[in-house]
């Protein structure tokens, strides 16, 4: 646990630096859900296509 123990350390000891990790965690977040929506979206599209609707 001594490498998490540092990286907390790290990160809550800059506040510059936490707040580059949440802008990254939330990027990386939102474009997951991003291209979840796009496949799921594209997904939904085909089979209706394919049952002619």
């Amino acid at each position: 646990m001594g490498v998490v123990d540092t990286v907390v350390e790290t990160i809550t000891a800059d506040p510059t630096l936490t707040a580059i990790v949440v802008a990254l965690l939330l990027l990386v977040f939102g474009g997951y859900l991003f291209l979840r929506r796009i496949v799921t979206r594209s997904v939904q599209s085909y089979q209706q296509g394919k049952r002619g609707s």
